[in-house]
């Protein structure tokens, strides 16, 4: 048996909100590596929205956030496949609490040096139960017919402060992403390291070589390369406990499900965060219209609140991200 983990993240050029990279994991028989998972689980999983009838939608995120629907399709698609875990994990969250601890995120609740994400974890997940029931029960059909077991979700979320702190130490923007990528690539290696690990993760902004950055947070490890070409660049990483191979792709999110799954949970917990940071600003100026926290609006989101808001409920490092 293989496992294949896909990793994409959500919120890396924002003014406001966190950064989140996320992975999810399937274990499967070998000979199915090549084969798509949208055929795969087809009887319970849609690529598109326009040919869905009822199953479960699973793409890039940027292509299922809608103005009008919101998170709605993201947060579906998550929570379908976190109930196909549950028999393991027991991951039917109630709350965005519940939620964090499936992703193994709970250890990031705000806290006081975040008040605008204190009631976080407290809020409710509104979902109708009997869809996401129905729907994980016809892909658990679709797991079981193939052999194929859901291993869950995993994400990682860095707050606007601890982002500027490690910006600072890095002195690059491009280097705290890759750093969340690789604690992501090190406890899938820790979990699955002796079986055929293959972890597939979208390119980062169109960089094809990663020998570097990969031998530098993976010292340990021998490292060989694949291949390095513009769609692709696959390494294959050796150490005396086990192995693994890490496959970089253009327009991952298209290419594989376990990527375009990743990016789901990305989006749904950043746009939670974002929405406890809305709440948490309208309850002291109702007027103010939310932001989604991109540069611009989160500029204007910034504007408003000059000169409404009392300093102390607001420190700036903590809130503003660096560029």
């Amino acid at each position: 048996m293989a496992i294949l983990l896909g990793i994409d993240e959500a919120g890396y050029g924002p003014l406001l909100g966190p950064l989140v990279v996320s992975s999810s994991a399937f274990s499967l028989p070998d000979e199915l590596l090549e084969v798509s998972l949208w055929q795969i689980f087809s009887r319970s999983v849609a690529k598109t929205l326009r040919s869905s009838a009822g199953r479960v939608v699973i793409n890039d995120s940027k292509k299922l956030h809608q103005k009008k629907s919101g998170y709605r399709h993201l947060q579906r698609g998550v929570l379908v496949f976190l109930a196909a875990a549950s028999e393991k994990k027991n991951s039917k969250p109630l709350t965005i609490g519940d939620l964090l601890k499936c992703l193994g995120a709970a250890d990031f609740t705000g806290g006081q040096d975040y008040p605008w994400y204190r009631d976080l974890p407290d809020r409710p997940l509104h979902i109708d139960g009997d869809d996401i029931a129905t729907c994980s029960t016809a892909l658990s059909r679709d797991l079981g017919d193939r052999r194929i077991r859901f291993e869950g979700l995993s994400s990682q979320a860095l707050p606007a402060g601890r982002f500027n702190q490690m910006v600072q130490a890095a002195n690059n923007k491009a280097s705290v992403l890759f750093s969340l990528i690789c604690r992501l690539i090190s406890a899938a290696y820790r979990d699955y390291g002796r079986q055929n690990l293959q972890i597939c993760i979208d390119k980062q902004g169109g960089r094809a070589y990663y020998r570097r950055p990969l031998q530098t947070m993976f010292p340990d490890f021998q490292l060989k390369i694949i291949r390095e070409t513009e769609r692709i660049s696959s390494y294959a990483l050796h150490h005396a406990a086990g192995s693994l191979k890490i496959h970089f792709l253009e327009k991952g999110e298209q290419r594989q499900l376990p990527i375009a799954l990743a990016s789901m949970t990305s989006k749904y917990l950043r746009e939670l965060f974002m929405e406890s940071l809305n709440a948490y600003f309208r309850r002291l100026i109702p007027d103010l219209r939310p932001t989604a926290g991109y540069y611009q609006d989160g500029q204007r989101f910034l504007a408003d609140l000059e000169g409404r808001i009392a300093p102390e409920d607001i420190r700036g490092d903590l809130l503003i991200r660096q560029r």
